[in-house]
């Protein structure tokens, strides 16, 4: 799905990451010695259920990866590690996956031990009318066939067809295991304001899009180096506000993106790190209405744009051109295909072919939120010095996306993001998407070919292999400009080192250490 970028508040630092009655409240399980270490996050926003069927992102509730985990664990290269599962094999013919779970995990709140009964019911409670999950099509239970737990630390899942992402699937935040028999105590309405998982933290207290407060549990079946306690996420929604309560000390971290703001903390000797996130910033044309129906036009709107401008002027050098229009940091994604060819003398000279000798007046559309009408201006510069009299419109995000839906914008910049698998976003420039998702309006029957291949694949490499041709085709219709990466900083108290980020970009505090 495509997102506006907003203002997430999430924190990380760049590494690879490795019933009963519950207790609430004041009567959580306390630290062991001495005084509580404790780290405040700030966040901008967050979602107020903590049900995993009810998430659309992995930070939509930030703390949730504290509580939760998963059977696998998605790496920051995109590679898989075992979690709750302890190993797995898959059949021959890529539709058995078999899981050994590992023994003696705790659920937390004194809810019994994990157990493949609270893998089946994680999974199938996806498919329950009454739960209402909006990740049903993203976990593809429709193709799982039966899920087996012949004993209680073996699971077996058959699917009907075969899903080389299905592992990955897994590790994601639709794939987080919760207890069935706090579910059962607890009912839905509970499960989203009392989460109950088997982390390295545990939830104590708070309420959702307010302020939370997890506490370390000390029967994490993991190892945990750190001496953080308490972390407490409290949402602060004007920024300014966000930037006081770091330099006053009230906060601990939160993440910006305002590079200025960033140079800022650090002369002031905070510590920042860019977070690697699947971001990108897009110029994207629609090759249905005129005059970008024009090969040449387009041709020479690649000409028009460098993106060193953007790179060094608006990102001070932390960013870096993209290689396609998929991101480095999602599955499938070309790292090096797309080169830059800025040369607005040529661009000049293929208007003048199509007809445009004197000039080709065209309108900008991007959203009026506080960060896309900088990279904006340098894009309508740029076209100006290439022969397109470009005029600007910056409008309110509700009106940004009819017209990019329904086709009536030429041309559109964004800020957006795709999935840790990329199949949403390959499949949105197919030509049953025109008008709606597919905003370049790309009717390509080689494009939909190479697309529909790649999603049919029997192997990952398969898959791979049809989605890089696909990519280099689309790109070499040019309609979709990736200009440059885009992350966000992790500004944050120099006392505060040690944490560690896993493939969903969500930062885990269990190694962190606060002086």
């Amino acid at each position: 799905m495509l997102w506006i970028l907003v203002l997430l508040a999430s924190m990380v630092i760049l590494a690879a990451c490795g019933g009963g009655a519950p207790q609430t409240g004041s009567d959580a399980e306390p630290p062991e010695h001495g005084e509580e270490k404790v780290i405040t996050l700030g966040r901008s926003w967050e979602e107020k259920s903590w049900d995993p069927a009810a998430l659309t992102m992995p930070d939509d509730i930030y703390l949730a990866p504290m509580i939760y985990e998963n059977l696998v664990e998605l790496n920051i290269d995109g590679s898989l590690s075992p979690e709750l599962a302890e190993d797995w094999e898959v059949s021959e013919d890529g539709l058995t996956y078999t899981f050994n779970l590992r023994q003696g995990v705790k659920w937390h709140h004194d809810y019994g031990e994990f157990t493949s009964e609270d893998v089946k019911f994680s999974i199938e409670r996806h498919g329950d009318p009454d739960v209402g999950s909006i990740n049903l099509e993203n976990i593809h239970l429709d193709n799982i066939e039966s899920i087996d737990t012949p004993d209680d630390y073996t699971v077996v899942i058959k699917l009907k067809s075969i899903d080389v992402d299905f592992m990955t699937r897994l590790a994601l935040y639709y794939g987080n295991m919760v207890s069935k028999a706090a579910y059962e105590d607890k009912g839905i309405d509970g499960m989203k304001l009392f989460p109950v998982g088997t982390g390295a933290y545990q939830y104590d207290k708070g309420t959702p899009g307010t302020k939370t407060e997890v506490v370390r549990f000390n029967d994490w079946w993991g190892e945990a180096a750190g001496n953080v306690d308490r972390i407490i996420a409290h949402i602060i929604t004007d920024t300014n506000t966000m930037y006081s309560a770091l330099e006053n000390g009230e906060i601990d971290t939160f993440d910006s993106y305002d590079k200025d703001k960033t140079k800022e903390f650090i002369s002031k000797g905070f510590t920042s790190d860019s977070v690697p996130y699947r971001q990108l910033l897009y110029v994207g044309l629609n090759m249905q209405l005129e005059p970008f129906d024009n090969p040449k036009v387009r041709e020479a709107f690649f000409h028009a744009i460098d993106p060193d401008v953007f790179i060094k002027d608006l990102y001070y050098e932390t960013e870096t051109a993209a290689g396609s229009y998929i991101p480095a940091e999602s599955k499938y994604g070309l790292k090096d295909h797309f080169q830059p060819s800025y040369d607005p003398e040529k661009a000049k000279q293929l208007l003048a072919e199509a007809g445009y000798a004197d000039g080709l007046e065209v309108t900008l559309w991007s959203i009026n939120d506080a960060i896309s009408p900088a990279p904006a201006t340098i894009t309508q510069s740029q076209l100006q010095d290439a022969g397109f009299k470009c005029e600007m419109q910056l409008v309110e995000a509700g009106v940004f996306f009819d017209k990019v839906r329904e086709g009536e914008a030429g041309m559109w910049l964004l800020y957006n993001d795709t999935p840790a698998i990329a199949d949403h976003t390959m499949t949105r420039y197919t030509s049953v998407n025109y008008p709606g998702n597919n905003w370049c309006g790309i009717m390509d029957k080689e494009y939909d070919a190479l697309v529909d291949a790649g999603m049919k694949a029997s192997t990952e490499e398969e898959k791979a292999a049809k989605f890089a041709d696909a990519q280099k085709r689309l790109m070499s219709l040019n309609v979709l400009y990736p200009v440059a990466t885009y992350h966000f900083d992790h500004i944050s108290n120099s006392r505060l080192t040690g944490h560690i980020i896993c493939g969903d970009g969500i930062v885990r505090y269990h190694n962190a250490v606060l002086e």
